[in-house]
């Protein structure tokens, strides 16, 4: 399947990263285009973003780093099993055995042309539902992670693909999926986080998620 855009960006973002958002679901990939429509620097389309040329993905899954369904299962396979390797091993020595969801990491995968970095952050504990928060949790952490990985090693990720978090195994509703990762996006790239000097500010905290 080749990729289809729905939205494309009409500039660039403060970070000077190009975002490609999007699912082998329609519905998905839809509900993403209403929700990143006229977002900096974020293009979304509708394919399997495995295809795409970008230097970094973001890898959903579970805690422990098995990637054996849903689009972790796809990445791993993309690596020919090197990325649930080079996870799990990273979650054994840094994490002790477990990285909560609304954390991540990057890890480089060297022997890749493409999506040679891994940013991995879990929606779910265990494979199943994922809690109603996990898309906005998992896009926050993954671009704090990104954030802190470039401020490192500058120049060395420029652009990055994300799937529709939480709404494979995880079952989230594609819409709500959607805007959750938005608002991520607004707090992390737009700075808005500086806004919630109180947490009864933060997003999500005056209604329901």
């Amino acid at each position: 399947m080749r990729l289809q855009v729905l939205e494309r960006a009409s500039r660039e973002n403060a970070w000077n990263v190009r975002f490609l958002v999007g699912d082998r679901d329609r519905n998905v990939a839809e509900a993403l285009a209403t929700a990143f429509r006229g977002v900096d620097g974020v293009d979304v389309v509708y394919g399997n973003l495995l295809d795409a040329s970008t230097d970094a993905i973001v890898c959903p899954g579970n805690s422990f780093g098995d990637m054996g369904g849903g689009f972790d299962k796809a990445v791993d396979d993309f690596h020919e099993g090197r990325a649930q390797r080079a996870v799990q091993k990273h979650i054994a020595d840094t994490w002790f055995g477990e990285v909560p969801v609304g954390s991540a990491f990057v890890i480089p995968i060297d022997d890749a042309t493409r999506c040679h970095h891994l940013i991995f952050a879990p929606t779910m504990r265990i494979p199943g539902p994922a809690p109603n928060l996990a898309a906005y949790l998992a896009t926050r952490a993954a671009l704090v992670a990104l954030a802190q990985w470039r401020a490192e090693h500058p120049d060395t990720i420029r652009s990055v693909a994300i799937a529709g978090m939480g709404t494979g195994i995880g079952g989230l509703e594609p819409s709500r999926a959607a805007s959750q990762m938005r608002t991520a996006f607004e707090s992390i790239v737009g700075e808005r986080w500086r806004d919630a000097v109180h947490p009864a500010l933060a997003p999500f905290v005056m209604e329901r998620p």
